[in-house]
């Protein structure tokens, strides 16, 4: 972790305000993010720590998904998981619905059983369509009531733009309508997903085998996973209509970035354009310790009826922020401080805090508390007050 050492004034003696003197970086984000704008239809970068979105373009524009929507599969089924409801362990017999789908597939057949674990790896992994099929079915009984689950999720995760058809990605038959989605709306459903580090177990891995290793389990993200350091997933997604879809995960050093690049016109375009937007995450943005537990602030608070006047501050926790050196170069530092506190004033009290903000947007916070303590004052420090008040005038 590099750490810089912000530099704090105090600018007016009514008002108290904090900005960091650090140099800018002239490169522009917006050539970072348009470089291979004609080859996809919306992009977007975020910290997968904070959820902060650091580039995007057209991010809220509605896409095709694709095998995408097999992310929100893996999520509910996940969750279903560690809720207790289902386990890996489960024996899922296959449906004649499910032997029957096309596509990329693992090619079940009716009346196979297989563990919950197999087929949630053939569906992540190798993005299997019958499989995806079979796990639903096993969830929710069925692909229609886990659809409907697929709806709801979405809409508490605050995917405005995004609606569900089927639990594959498939394009639509006659009278179906094709599933919608935006890089925004999958960058909260990758967010999510990355609360749960099985997915990425299963996600991160090259090759597999399915059937007792008769059936290879090739990764959709096979070349990025083995050529790009710290790549472990999330999915891939393509049909004619959508183009090449692509949301990403990689981390190097402890830092994570999310890149999502939808509708790209080949897949070469899609894995250039993301490991633009990865390269570009990890080579312009470091995580910088702007203060330290414990550390003096350069301020008080006023104490009414207190043995001093006046008690200093300092910081109950460190605070680090992922930033470019343009970023740093604007972030300022607000400290919110009541006007006076009565005493007593205990040691280690909490009074206030100290705020980050980034054009208009707050990124982190801090509270602060007291070095010392402060009893109230007592009557013969107050008389003693009022006769040392006495003898100074005339």
């Amino acid at each position: 972790m590099r750490k810089s050492t912000l530099f704090i004034q105090l600018i007016c003696s009514g008002t108290l305000f904090i900005s960091t003197m650090l140099s800018a970086n002239p490169a522009s984000s917006a050539e970072n993010i348009n470089r291979y704008r004609s080859h996809y239809k919306a992009a977007l970068l975020a910290d997968a720590d904070s959820g902060r979105i650091l580039q995007h373009d057209r991010m809220h524009q509605k896409i095709y998904p694709a095998s995408l929507v097999k992310m929100m599969v893996a999520l509910i089924t996940l969750e279903q998981i560690e809720s207790g409801l289902i386990s890996l362990q489960d024996s899922v017999k296959i449906s004649r619905w499910t032997s029957k789908i096309g596509g990329h597939q693992v090619y079940l057949k009716q009346g196979e059983v297989f563990q919950l674990r197999e087929l949630m790896k053939a569906t992540v992994i190798s993005s299997a369509n019958d499989a995806a099929v079979a796990v639903a079915e096993h969830v929710y009984g069925s692909d229609k009531g886990f659809i409907q689950k697929m709806n709801e999720r979405a809409k508490e995760l605050g995917m405005k733009k995004t609606r569900f058809y089927s639990v594959h990605g498939l394009p639509p038959g006659r009278g179906q309508q094709l599933d919608v989605s935006s890089a925004y709306d999958l960058y909260l459903l990758a967010m999510e997903l990355l609360k749960h580090p099985q997915y990425l177990r299963w996600s991160s891995i090259r090759l597999d085998s399915f059937r007792d290793g008769k059936f290879q389990l090739l990764n959709t993200n096979h070349r990025l996973i083995r050529n790009y350091r710290g790549f472990d997933g999330l999915k891939t997604g393509y049909h004619r209509r959508a183009g090449f879809n692509l949301v990403s995960s990689a981390k190097r050093d402890g830092q994570r970035f999310i890149a999502i690049i939808l509708g790209a016109k080949n897949p070469r375009w899609r894995s250039k354009a993301v490991k633009h937007l990865l390269d570009y995450g990890f080579e312009s943005y470091l995580k910088y310790e702007l203060i330290q537990k414990g550390e003096s602030v350069p301020f008080s608070v006023k104490i009414e009826n207190g043995e001093v006047d006046a008690v200093l501050l300092q910081t109950n926790e460190t605070l680090s922020i992922l930033l470019n050196q343009e970023e740093r170069a604007r972030l300022k530092t607000i400290p919110q401080l009541p006007a006076q506190t009565a005493a007593p004033v205990k040691i280690a009290q909490l009074l206030g805090g100290l705020e980050y903000w980034l054009d208009g947007k707050l990124l982190g916070q801090v509270k602060l508390q007291t070095e010392f303590a402060v009893p109230e004052q007592s009557f013969f420090s107050g008389i003693t007050g009022m006769l040392t008040d006495l003898s100074g005038t005339n």
